[in-house]
């Protein structure tokens, strides 16, 4: 395995052991969500930073602030990577407040959303990115209404921060679903297809070459005797396309990670299927490779593995939310830092 990988399953697994020890979470994804930012960062999980930007947090914002909510751990982690976490925190509360400003509901998305506009340092533009994702949203709702929905906020602000119109990127978004879908007959959920269609629509280039490229990587796990995920797996396949490596290095790259991650606590087969490590061992390939091409802030290695890590938080957050929701009964609901 390529050195720089193994350093890197060996960073996620450490900052997912520490961050867990640290905070209570009734399901580990958050917890590796937040692993993989510090990891993506190349550091470190500072669990002593984290607990005193909590209190930053906790002093900067009201008890019934959704940003104290489901996101908390994800916008802790970020504040512990920034050099000011005050800072920080006060540009992501004013990005907060122009998306979730006229709209009814508040989600956890809209704080991911915020949080995306300041990590690539774009808080200055908030108003317009605003209003052009909610553009794109309109545009999605309106003609893919069945698979657009809350979870879809902080993934259109990142496809709003790219230089595109908003008819550029429905098209491209178009495009590459019925090439998919059609042409490439590819066997996976509709929404995962969607997905991907919106991770391809935010990078250049040729949509079929870029559509081509993902399948040829999705087929190569059946030549190496196993089979990728076709949910939310499928998607962090667009991570890759940027990736300059021939196809059957790549995949040798992932099922190696795989194997590594299985061998550690937190990735055993008991606590996660094969399909999600080969997701994540995705993940840190797409980084470790990724770090060779486009660099986009210091927190986030590359454009491809920035968007999948953002959309990947926000299901991460909905899934964690509703298991732990379901699985503790009314009173007994606690959680945050432990001293």
């Amino acid at each position: 395995m390529n050195k720089a990988l193994s350093e890197k399953c060996e960073l996620l697994i450490k900052n997912c052991s520490a961050i867990h020890r640290k905070y209570f979470i009734n399901d580990k994804l958050l917890s590796l969500m937040a692993g993989l930012i510090f990891t993506s960062a190349g550091k470190e999980a500072d669990t002593a930073k984290l607990k005193e930007c909590s209190k930053i947090l906790d002093k900067n914002t009201g008890l019934l602030s959704n940003l104290r909510a489901n996101p908390r751990l994800v916008l802790l982690s970020r504040m512990a990577l920034s050099d000011d976490p005050e800072q920080y925190l006060s540009n992501v509360s004013e990005a907060y407040k122009k998306i979730h400003r006229g709209k009814q509901l508040e989600t956890s998305y809209m704080a991911l959303a915020a949080m995306l506009i300041c990590d690539l340092g774009r808080q200055e533009e908030a108003d317009e990115l605003v209003s052009k994702a909610e553009q794109i949203k309109s545009r999605m709702n309106k003609e893919h209404p069945v698979l657009t929905d809350s979870e879809d906020t902080s993934f259109i602000m990142f496809l709003a921060l790219t230089d595109k119109s908003v008819d550029t990127i429905i098209s491209d978004i178009d495009e590459a679903y019925d090439y998919l879908e059609k042409t490439c007959k590819v066997k996976v959920s509709a929404n995962a297809l969607q997905g991907l269609c919106e991770v391809l629509a935010i990078s250049y280039g040729d949509t079929k070459e870029k559509c081509d490229k993902v399948v040829r990587i999705f087929n190569a796990f059946s030549e190496h005797g196993t089979k990728y995920g076709t949910d939310s797996e499928f998607i962090v396949l667009g991570s890759l396309i940027d990736v300059n490596v021939d196809t059957d290095t790549l995949v040798r790259e992932i099922l190696e990670a795989e194997v590594r991650l299985a061998d550690l606590k937190g990735f055993k087969d008991a606590e996660m299927d094969r399909k999600k490590r080969m997701m994540y061992a995705s993940m840190l390939v797409a980084d470790v490779y990724g770090m060779q091409t486009a660099v986009i802030g210091n927190s986030l290695i590359s454009h491809a593995m920035a968007t999948v890590i953002t959309k990947q938080i926000a299901s991460a957050i909905s899934i964690a939310v509703n298991l732990a929701t379901m699985a503790i009964p009314e009173g007994d609901k606690k959680g945050g830092d432990k001293e």
